[in-house]
């Protein structure tokens, strides 16, 4: 793996690039998930992974262009264009999920595939948990199922870790404070032309199976229940992931 400098308009963006085979990009969701991790290295088994750290994550400010979703969509279109990647399979994972599907609604035309995790963006019929309320190790807990939530705790942990989520759920909130959702994606989602899969864990703690079920229905895409996960099913249940990714290429080429 090696990570590459992007320039895109006025804003150098950092890139994860490794594995080999057809392209595909990661979008990284929250609570410092930005860093090259086993999700990225079983994907980069079968394909050549591009995961760019979206804009204020990963240890930087959050760029002051940066009022919502929509502006990292448009970032991400520029990026692309930048990486010259043709129609590559976008994999998004919660909040990165919302941006794949905002990508894909915008620029139909830069998606060739669309697989997102646990996605967030679409307004819930009942309201999800405030994680930014929470203590650490709460939040941690409602994201995987897997993820030891004591060592983000700021008294008894980590503290450098403890920092290091605060920083990015600061960047998440920028992007989510007033709503978790944007109540035009709905509408917008018909504009998706290009195969796609929707991933959910089974015990999604922020977002339940019925919710992803209606993402996939307004898709028309398939839905697949990973038993034993939780929202994050990149951190409990890679090889799901990676399954899903490696079928939805195959089908793809067939088409």
């Amino acid at each position: 793996m090696k990570t590459v400098d992007v320039s895109v308009i006025d804003y150098q963006a950092r890139v994860h690039v490794g594995g080999e085979g057809p392209p595909l990009v990661f979008l990284h969701g929250e609570a410092n998930t930005s860093a090259w991790s086993e999700i990225h290295d079983r994907l980069a088994e079968h394909f050549t992974v591009y995961a760019p750290i979206h804009p204020g994550f990963g240890g930087e400010e959050i760029p002051a262009w940066v009022h919502d979703v929509t502006d990292i969509t448009f970032h991400n279109a520029g990026l692309l264009r930048a990486l010259e990647l043709e129609r590559p399979l976008v994999v998004g994972v919660s909040l990165g999920g919302w941006m794949a599907l905002d990508l894909a609604a915008h620029r139909p035309d830069l998606v060739g595939a669309l697989l997102t995790v646990g996605t967030l963006g679409l307004r819930p019929d009942e309201p999800m948990p405030d994680i930014f309320i929470k203590q650490a190790p709460e939040a941690l807990g409602y994201l995987a199922e897997s993820i030891d939530g004591s060592v983000v705790d700021p008294l008894t942990g980590d503290i450098d870790a403890a920092t290091d989520l605060w920083v990015e759920l600061a960047a998440q909130a920028r992007l989510m404070w007033e709503r978790p959702y944007d109540k035009r994606l709905q509408r917008r989602l018909h504009q998706v032309d290009c195969p796609a899969v929707v991933v959910w864990g089974a015990g999604d703690r922020l977002l339940p199976p019925e919710h992803g079920r209606r993402v996939a229905e307004i898709l028309g895409a398939p839905f697949e229940v990973v038993p034993e996960a939780g929202h994050m099913v990149t951190i409990d249940a890679p090889a799901a992931v990676v399954a899903a990714a490696v079928k939805l290429h195959g089908e793809r080429e067939e088409i």
